[in-house]
């Protein structure tokens, strides 16, 4: 097999135009490739990444095969697939149902209102330390039933996944990182799961420690893992999509103005964030078998990384792919992926995002950008800062 491995892509130190050009160039000449660094197989293509996520029989989720044992694996979801994923899912998926959202929306506006409250007094805002970081974890953590209290151990948890920095998931120096920020967090969960089983109240935790999956009932460190990942997922990814839906509008004035004006555009304009500026770098899979790719064969049992931010820059699938357009249509992003394996909590991020958008438009005639950090991770497009000069309405 001819190594087809390539330069590393840039990092989002420029806003992300030399990682774009770069991807460009790797849909058109590498479009499948083997990545040496990584030890896997890059996919970067919209219709090829499309399948990859779409076909759970030949690209297995089960990571285990070929990811060093971590102690994360039983009942963790993103690592499963059919029939106990099926399975699995359905319990937790009662906890985001439209109903349990709808219910959740006044308390989303609260904490929204709550935390643009606490910087009223300030004419310069960070965006990204005082909204996109603080929202989603409280939301998350009032769904999953930790209490406002307790929140600390989960920020402390977050911190340390948005630190690291290897792009190897296969590397076992990087799983050790990995297993040594979520510990702190895992303890927790697993005394809290613990108490839930034995006194169950309304939320996700005590839907995982009283459920029955095949007849038997969770044990401790599928409920422990299951509840971590939905923890770390509900949050810095919502995070990401936050930041990233403020910098982008604040970039494309024009386009802030028509969504001022025309509140129904929000749910489009987050659509088109999700594209432009996708909040997951990339998906995981493992080949069951050889598999003909973009016509590369791709040997069974290998790690295979669908480049979603490619694949949602595809000139194939999008007219004037890096034009930021709010009213594109259609818009078939795959931000939060597709098939079997699709987002859980795909609706109640745009349900965050929509709920601080508006809000923060009703506040603020005007916010002007000053300042931006991203976070120097591999596994997210996070901004770590984003200042704005802001004059209230």
């Amino acid at each position: 097999m001819a190594d087809q491995s390539v330069a590393a892509p840039p990092f989002f130190a420029d806003g992300g135009p030399a990682l774009y050009t770069w991807m460009r160039n790797a849909r058109d000449n590498t479009p499948v490739m083997f990545d040496e660094p990584s030890q896997s197989w890059k996919i970067y293509r919209y219709e090829d990444v499309h399948r990859v996520l779409s076909d759970w029989e030949v690209f297995s989720n089960d990571m285990c095969r070929v990811i060093p044992e971590h102690g994360f694996t039983r009942g963790n979801l993103s690592t499963m697939d059919p029939p106990e994923h099926k399975q699995l899912r359905g319990v937790v998926a009662q906890g985001f149902t439209p109903r349990t959202l709808a219910q959740l929306t006044p308390k989303i506006e609260e904490l929204v209102k709550e935390l643009l409250d606490a910087v009223e007094d300030r004419d310069e805002i960070d965006i990204a330390r005082d909204l996109s970081y603080q929202l989603p974890l409280n939301v998350i953590s009032t769904l999953i039933g930790v209490p406002r209290e307790d929140r600390g151990v989960l920020q402390r948890t977050a911190d340390a996944q948005l630190a690291l920095t290897c792009e190897n998931p296969t590397n076992g120096d990087f799983v050790v990182q990995v297993q040594k920020a979520m510990e702190e967090l895992q303890a927790y969960i697993k005394e809290l799961s613990a108490e839930r089983r034995a006194n169950p109240q309304d939320d996700v935790i005590s839907k995982l420690a009283t459920a029955t999956v095949q007849d038997r009932s969770l044990d401790e460190e599928e409920v422990v893992n299951f509840t971590v990942l939905l923890l770390l997922a509900g949050h810095l990814t919502t995070m990401s999509l936050l930041g990233n839906m403020m910098l982008t509008l604040s970039e494309h004035p024009d386009q802030l103005a028509e969504v001022r004006a025309n509140r129904d555009l929000v749910p489009d304009a987050i659509e088109e964030v999700l594209r432009y500026r996708t909040p997951v770098p990339e998906g995981g899979r493992v080949t069951n078998r050889d598999v003909e790719l973009g016509g590369t064969v791709i040997p069974a049992n290998k790690m295979v990384l669908c480049s979603l931010i490619s694949a949602n820059r595809d000139e194939r699938k999008y007219p004037n792919p890096d034009k930021f357009d709010i009213r594109r249509d259609p818009n078939p992003q795959l931000a939060f992926t597709t098939g079997i394996h699709y987002c859980l909590g795909a609706h109640l991020a745009r349900l965050e995002a929509g709920i601080a958008l508006n809000t923060i438009l009703d506040r603020y005639a005007e916010f002007t950008l000053t300042g931006l950090e991203w976070y120097p991770t591999y596994a997210l497009c996070n901004l770590k800062r984003l200042t704005f000069d802001v004059r209230r309405t």
